[in-house]
């Protein structure tokens, strides 16, 4: 079977409208990329002719190695050895930026281009529901369209009830062990786990040890609303929804070049919004690109920078970030051990995906 030509080694960015057809070039000869101009005559290869279900911007595969053709799955991402890097001309032009500085000093906000920020959390700012104290990381008013971003830690006594009405909620565990209750339905939890709550659910938060608290992320979509605290647990767990609790296993690893994610909460647990992943990164600084998508990500491990076009922060262990749809932007990683994050986005689709 004869091997496409790789066009180019990123997705073509590219508005489509509903109902209309298309003709995706699968040879690569094309010099109307991504679509087909009539280069296949002579090969094996016939373009792909297809509709898109709504108006809007769309990623289409311009390496031509998608699983997902016409669109991006991002396969271009292993095309070498290893995820691309900065080039020389990048790191040059970037050299002399400073680092912003948090609006707490060792706490708070380094806002950086586009709205795009790193914050760290303030203990002292930290406000108390029962065994629940809490704080909004990301948030609407921080410029946030989709989602929303809050810590949460549970202690020992009394479990304080809470729901986030109208969000589905991918909760992460930064450390502890305990159990959730998910709308009367309870599921034993350790760090590094993934769970899923559906939109008209609620849940309570207990420690397995009352002096090892459990500390948790928990990112909203739609990201407005805010905690609301119940007197008690009401009996609506989502019965089509049985698995909650999803594990990082070494095993469920995807490769991306040098890199690796695993994929925790999406649509095929009933989250056709969002999606939850854990990611590794080693030692580099990946090049300037984009996502259609917002996100929030969490540093599990590893230091480094928050670089976009024209400023950078320092992140560490803890940090959260907030990146807007298209923002510009690298993640650098200058751990010799390499870095470890934990990482939502919307809309639902696969980390890998990039232009």
């Amino acid at each position: 079977m004869a091997e496409p030509v790789i066009a180019a080694t990123k997705p073509e960015l590219v508005s489509l409208k509903k109902g209309r057809s298309y003709f995706w070039c699968t040879c690569g000869r094309s010099q109307r990329q991504p679509y087909c101009d009539g280069s296949h005559q002579g090969t094996e290869f016939e373009p792909l002719q297809f509709k898109c279900d709504s108006d809007g911007d769309y990623l289409l595969c311009a390496c031509k190695h998608t699983r997902s053709g016409p669109y991006c799955d991002g396969s271009h991402n292993n095309l070498s050895d290893s995820y691309e890097e900065a080039s020389a001309e990048e790191v040059q032009a970037t050299a002399d930026l400073a680092i912003t500085q948090r609006s707490g000093g060792d706490t708070g906000k380094a806002l950086l281009d586009g709205g795009c920020y790193v914050k760290t959390l303030d203990r002292d700012a930290l406000s108390c529901h029962q065994n629940i104290s809490i704080q909004s990381m990301i948030h609407p008013d921080d410029g946030a369209r989709c989602l929303a971003l809050f810590y949460l830690e549970a202690q020992g006594g009394d479990p304080a009830v809470m729901a986030f009405p109208g969000s589905h909620v991918a909760l992460f565990v930064l450390a502890g062990n305990g159990e959730i209750n998910i709308s009367g339905k309870s599921f034993p939890l350790k760090q590094e786990q993934g769970i899923y709550v559906s939109a008209d659910e609620a849940f309570a938060l207990q420690p397995a040890d009352d002096s090892s608290p459990l500390q948790i992320t928990a990112t909203l979509c739609p990201g407005g609303n805010a905690p609301e605290w119940l007197d008690a647990m009401p009996d609506n767990f989502d019965e089509s929804l049985q698995e909650r609790v999803f594990s990082v296993d070494p095993g469920k690893r995807e490769v991306m070049a040098d890199r690796f994610y695993q994929v925790l909460i999406d649509d095929r647990i009933g989250s056709a919004d969002m999606t939850q992943f854990v990611g590794e990164v080693p030692k580099s600084r990946a090049a300037f690109h984009h996502h259609l998508y917002e996100e929030t990500i969490t540093i599990l491990s590893g230091q480094g920078y928050m670089w976009t076009e024209g400023a950078r922060a320092e992140v560490k262990p803890g940090d959260v970030i907030f990146l807007p749809r298209r923002q510009m932007h690298s993640l650098e990683c200058t751990d010799p051990g390499g870095m470890r994050l934990v990482g939502v986005f919307f809309p639902a689709g696969s980390p890998a995906v990039n232009y």
